[in-house]
């Protein structure tokens, strides 16, 4: 079989320079022409006045009222609710031209799992076929509450007692390997035998609604783990899927999605007619997961137990969705009381008493808050030092800068006096960057190298003041220093790119979020204005090396000629000055 292959980053980058921006969006909403750029309402909030703004030069848009943003790729993805990978696929069928994969560098056609799919689906029928026979598992669910027919709507299943059921019905070597690399046998020393026996089974499908693993609850307590996934295969990563996800999609509008611990809770939930709830599947939440959310609500609950294990899961929770978190979008937590699960509690309250319940979810910003307060003793100078340097400063330091950052700053603010202490060295950091009159005032809340980010952004031909990037800055240990070399040396590699699609380089990575909102930053400068502002944070940063490499050179023993030599220079009031 083939193996598991991606998508050419090369071939998304050239492919978002190919796509005429403001056609693609104007092929969905009505534009009109405002200056040099686009405007359109916004598609992704309900507003009467136009604030989406579309940038034929850059290739990107951003709305001024909700902060969507973002190239080709990702409106498809937000508008069309598309899969990073059906996006791409949309805009190269829209562009006439055949998807490129990569395996080890080489081009090569993509790889198929038709084979998978359809053993997964007939063991999924098996399962099915298996519980109507089982009057002890039919038992098992409804004791749990269950009805036949929400299990038959979820697929749920039985895998019956016994270590050859599945290795008896496929019955060919082929079909044998194939159950193997969907995980649903396991292989010891030749022996061959199924992984779920004597469990309640829950099919868990992507997206497209096709089976990809299962899930399944032991149904006695000698039978452990009493909870068990499939393995990670080709079609089945953990940390990517979220159960029930692929129905949530089909909801109408929805506008928040509820994250519990079990794919019980699901279904019990759905009974009661509360469906837009997704379970995670055995691994903290993920930033894969949250991005897939916020793409079909903007307010997402976790609905945990009350007991020390969920509330471990609720703060793992708020550290995933911090740095993704952007205008517009809100987060809740709900614990429930210990000893009950959303299960036994809509079980126990029903439909109204659960929702009634869901609107006393705490705000992230009251959950963030009232976890770390309740670390330190709050009455002590130690103490408010200790939540401001040790846990809420390194939390917040991770969000990308806006409204929401700064509202968490002044609710730190109102805890204690010492944060103004941090807004003093927040301000001593941007001192060398020299601001005008005529920048906003976001602009100006940016670390001078972010600065020159967005400037490069803006203008990419300013790169070329300071080629080679490596060889002017080295490898430089300061996070924001380290990404304007990535872009400098971005920019020299494909200086053709446009500003669209050089962001596709820092899709999925930590930087994700922040490079998009440097590359839709307002720019209020005329161009030459910009280039002054660009050498002198780039004339900054040289001299600050200089000075970094004058104090290793005096402080270093025994110093050789060579060195000798650059010391000299480097400390010479004719040689030693800066350049570009």
């Amino acid at each position: 079989m083939a193996l598991r292959l991606r998508i050419s980053r090369s071939f998304i980058s050239e492919l978002v320079t190919r796509v005429d921006l403001v056609d693609l969006i104007g092929s969905y909403l009505t534009l009109k022409k405002a200056g040099k750029n686009y405007l359109a309402l916004c598609p992704f909030h309900s507003e009467k006045t136009a604030s989406f703004t579309i940038s034929p030069d850059k290739q990107m848009y951003y709305c001024f009222g909700c902060g969507a943003h973002g190239n080709a790729v990702g409106f498809l993805m937000n508008y069309a609710k598309l899969e990073f990978v059906e996006a791409v696929q949309q805009l190269a069928a829209h562009q006439g031209i055949a998807v490129v994969y990569e395996e080890g560098g080489d081009f090569v056609e993509q790889p198929r799992y038709d084979e998978l799919y359809a053993i997964l689906e007939r063991v999924n029928r098996h399962y099915q076929q298996q519980l109507r026979g089982s009057s002890r598992a039919i038992a098992y669910l409804k004791q749990r509450g269950l009805t036949g027919q929400i299990a038959e709507e979820f697929g749920v299943g039985y895998a019956p007692p016994g270590w050859n059921n599945l290795t008896t019905l496929l019955n060919t070597q082929e079909q044998l390997v194939h159950g193997i690399q969907a995980g649903l046998i396991k292989e010891d020393h030749g022996r061959y035998y199924d992984r779920f026996r004597d469990r309640i089974l829950f099919p868990i499908h992507d997206l497209h609604g096709r089976v990809i693993a299962f899930g399944g609850r032991a149904l006695s307590a000698e039978n452990q783990p009493k909870y068990l996934n499939s393995p990670e295969t080709p079609l089945f990563k953990k940390g990517q899927e979220l159960y029930g996800l692929h129905r949530v999609r089909q909801l109408q509008a929805q506008t928040r999605i509820i994250i519990v611990e079990g794919y019980l809770d699901v279904v019990a939930l759905a009974q009661y007619d509360i469906r837009n709830v997704v379970a995670t599947l055995g691994t903290a939440t993920t930033k894969v997961n949250l991005t897939r959310l916020f793409r079909h609500a903007t307010e997402i609950t976790f609905c945990f137990d009350g007991d020390e294990a969920g509330r471990k899961a609720a703060w793992k929770a708020l550290e995933a969705v911090l740095p993704l978190l952007q205008s517009g979008q809100q987060v809740s937590f709900l614990l429930l009381p210990e000893g009950q699960d959303p299960d036994t509690l809509v079980r126990a309250e029903g439909t109204q008493g659960f929702n009634a319940r869901l609107q006393t979810a705490k705000p992230l910003s009251d959950f963030l808050f009232e976890t770390l307060q309740r670390q330190v003793n709050m009455s002590s100078l130690e103490g408010q030092t200790h939540l401001v340097e040790k846990l809420a400063r390194p939390l917040l330091q991770k969000m990308t800068p806006g409204l929401y950052k700064d509202a968490l700053q002044n609710r730190l603010a109102e805890l204690t006096p010492l944060v103004s202490l941090a807004d003093l060295e927040k301000s001593a950091r941007l001192k060398p960057g020299r601001m005008t009159s005529r920048q906003t005032r976001s602009l100006r809340d940016y670390s001078p190298a972010y600065q020159a980010i967005v400037y490069l952004l803006d203008k990419p031909y300013l790169s070329r003041l300071v080629q080679p990037a490596r060889e002017k800055f080295g490898h430089p240990s300061q996070a924001d220093l380290n990404l304007l070399v990535e872009v400098l040396e971005l920019i020299e590699e494909k200086p053709h790119l446009t500003p669209g699609a050089l962001l596709e380089h820092w899709r999925g990575t930590e930087q994700e979020s922040l490079i998009n909102q440097l590359g839709n930053q307002e720019v209020l400068l005329n161009e030459s204005e910009i280039e002054k502002e660009f050498e002198g944070i780039i004339q900054h940063f040289q001299q600050e090396l200089k000075e970094q490499r004058i104090d290793f050179l005096i402080h270093k023993t025994d110093l050789s000629a060579e060195e000798k030599q650059e010391l000299q220079e480097l400390t010479s009031p004719t040689t030693g000055g800066t350049r570009l």
